[in-house]
């Protein structure tokens, strides 16, 4: 039976969920459902996740790594036995190892495959995890944003009715996430801004329990230590028991812990209330932060129909009765740490229902215009023919309409994984296309034939005319040689082993293989060398840029550029929204036309990224130059304009 997934790589635990025409449901990856979020690195550098991670470490504990997915986007390395791993390379291993598992149980692999992440990520950690797809091998379809997948879920069961506003109120492992949606005409949208607390969770709520049982033994527990071998493997034992007591907590209302100190065994009783004592800061700092995100929507709490529980932590009775004292009715589902997973699965299965009937019309009317069976199975190895083939076909892929420009880390992906990579924005808020699934196989030029491209040419009349018309409304990016507050810069390249890397701009300098960046009071210069695309780009630390107001006044991107030396093989100007939403425009031809050595004012019309797919309400990369080749430049004076759309030297934007 064709099967697709729904994959939750948590903090401390990875869920996977199946959606088949029977509908959803969880994956058994274990006894108990779920597979611990670990990682084992051995000595030869493999990867072990899992349960096999688990039993690896007890060789040797040193190698064995918790809480990795809080690192993603952090450029130091995680350091075992000498050897730095990144984040990203080990979250790829989990979700190679867990579709591994489902195909040997389904005698094949999923047709689609739906990751989630925090919906708290801004653009930057988003990126970063979009590598997991491509380091891991594995096609997938959409990331979601957790709350989104959890709304989609529980909209299933309830019957969601348009204009309806929830509040998502997600208690992991180890993390803590707030977000509030509304489901609108074409699906759920995220409101205001959602607010994520990383150290917060139950595993905090173990430690609570500890510190409870160690005033009860007298310090005995605090006592012991952990570099003594003996010392380590009581402190593991009682560890485990504090997990146990929350739970059985959970469920009754006093339970007993015994703690296995090397001369006796001490029985402690605790009861539900001196639990709920000890986690009452805790979960006081969830409910601060989910009338937070509400707040930052502008309504009431009474606006907010429903406030859906997720994550495992969320079981704890004392936690439900906590949100429920906001004042809205409170729903959880059976499997709160499912739940995240469920929609997802819920999403890919509606991707494979919306992608089969196309292939039964184009199998009934073989040659039908417009329509495209489906293509062979993405492959999860690359020959040499192949990525030649990537690197001729890769800048066919630049802009499309109602789509986003294949940069970042999609872009990497195609060179890693020679697939194309169709990144949308989902209606549904929160919903990012990575890389397709069976469609993935079809080659990025064959891809991109179908799509709309935006070409910018020099104005009719040149460069050396100015109309004079002054702005009314500006937002600067990079004035004077200087950067906007809020507003920090980056170098993206691929390295030599093909990993997309990024670096962030540090004391005026910003290096990768392929391109340096240096700012200095002439502007930025941008040294493009010949190897492979890169890109430097600035973006938000955090609140998005409204720029709606100047794109609807024939607003424009505008800057000026000085080509010192050589000349790209490819160049492109882009605008992100919430990646990958974005536009992008290709300049190769403008750029190289100028003359080295002079100053040149460029201005983009608005309607030209609004045209490739950029939203204008919800900007967090005002601007990227993305490109290849040998080339040398100097950028300045970097800012959207009202009114410059319409100058006569504004560069016109084609198919």
């Amino acid at each position: 039976m064709r099967y697709s997934i729904g994959v939750d790589l948590g903090t401390t635990s990875i869920a996977v969920a199946i959606g088949d025409e029977l509908g959803t449901r969880a994956a058994q990856l274990s006894p108990l459902l779920v597979e611990p979020s670990v990682a084992f690195c051995s000595a030869d550098g493999t990867i072990l996740t899992g349960r096999a991670a688990l039993l690896a470490a007890e060789g040797d504990p040193a190698r064995l790594v918790r809480g990795f997915k809080r690192r993603v986007g952090d450029p130091t390395p995680i350091i075992v036995g000498g050897v730095g791993f990144a984040p990203e390379a080990l979250m790829a291993a989990q979700l190679r190892d867990v579709v591994a598992q489902l195909t040997e149980q389904h005698g094949h692999p999923p047709e689609r495959v739906v990751l989630t992440c925090p919906a708290a990520w801004g653009p930057y950690r988003r990126e970063q995890f979009a590598h997991i797809a491509a380091l891991s091998g594995v096609a997938v379809d959409a990331i979601v944003t957790e709350p989104v997948a959890t709304a989609t879920y529980v909209s299933r069961e309830q019957r969601l009715v348009e204009g309806t506003i929830v509040a998502v109120f997600d208690l992991g492992g180890r993390t803590f996430d707030a977000t509030v949606l509304r489901m609108g005409a074409d699906g759920l949208e995220v409101l205001g801004s959602p607010e994520g607390v990383e150290h917060l969770g139950g595993d905090d709520f173990d430690d609570a329990v500890r510190g409870l049982l160690d005033q009860r033994a007298g310090g005995r527990i605090s006592a012991l230590d952990p570099g003594q071998p003996a010392d380590a493997a009581t402190l593991a034992a009682i560890d485990e028991a504090c997990t146990s007591a929350k739970e059985a907590l959970s469920v009754r209302e006093e339970t007993v812990v015994h703690l296995p100190f090397d001369d006796a065994v001490q029985a402690v009783t605790l009861t539900r209330a001196d639990l709920e004592r000890a986690i009452r800061p805790a979960v006081g700092l969830a409910i601060a932060a989910l009338l937070r995100t509400i707040d930052s929507v502008g309504i009431d709490a009474e606006a907010v129909s429903t406030v859906i529980l997720a994550g495992g932590s969320s079981r704890i009775p004392f936690v439900a009765e906590e949100v429920a004292a906001v004042g809205r009715p409170v729903a959880a589902t059976h499997h709160p740490k499912f739940t995240v997973a469920l929609g997802a699965a819920e999403r890919a299965r509606e991707l494979a229902a919306t992608s089969a009937a196309p292939a039964a019309a184009a199998a009934a009317g073989a040659g039908a215009p417009g329509v495209l069976a489906d293509a062979a199975p993405t492959a999860t190895s690359v020959t040499a023919a192949q990525r030649a083939d990537v690197d001729r076909s890769l800048w066919r892929l630049t802009v499309h309409r109602g789509s986003a420009i294949v940069v970042g880390a999609a872009l990497a992906a195609i060179i890693v994984a020679a697939i194309a990579v169709a990144a949308a924005l989902g209606r549904a808020g929160g919903v990012e296309a990575a890389t397709s699934g069976p469609d993935a196989a079809r080659s990025p030029s064959s891809s991109a034939s179908a799509t709309h491209k935006v070409t910018a040419s020099p104005a009719p009349s040149g460069v050396a005319k100015q109309d004079g018309t002054k702005a009314t409304v500006a937002s600067p990016v990079f004035t004077g040689g200087s950067s906007t507050a809020g507003l920090k810069w980056f170098v993206q390249s691929n390295d030599a082993a093909g990993v997309w890397g990024i670096t962030p701009l540090a004391d005026g300098v910003a290096a990768r293989p392929n391109l340096t960046l240096t700012q200095s009071d002439a502007g930025f210069r941008a040294q493009w060398a010949k190897g492979g695309p890169a890109q430097l780009y600035a973006q938000t630390s955090g609140t998005a840029i409204d720029l709606r107001d100047i794109a609807a006044d024939d607003g424009a991107l505008v800057f000026d550029v000085t080509r010192n030396a050589g000349s790209a093989e490819q160049l492109e100007i882009a605008v992100h929204c919430e990646y990958p939403c974005g536009g992008s425009v290709d300049v190769t031809s403008i750029v190289n036309g100028f003359p080295p050595g002079v100053t040149q004012h460029v201005i983009i019309p608005a309607e030209c990224f609004t045209a490739a797919g950029l939203k204008p309400g919800a900007v967090d990369t005002p601007f990227v130059a993305l490109g290849t080749g040998d080339l040398d430049l100097t950028l300045n004076d970097i800012r959207w304009e009202n009114l410059a759309g319409a100058d006569s030297r504004a560069v016109r934007c084609g198919t």
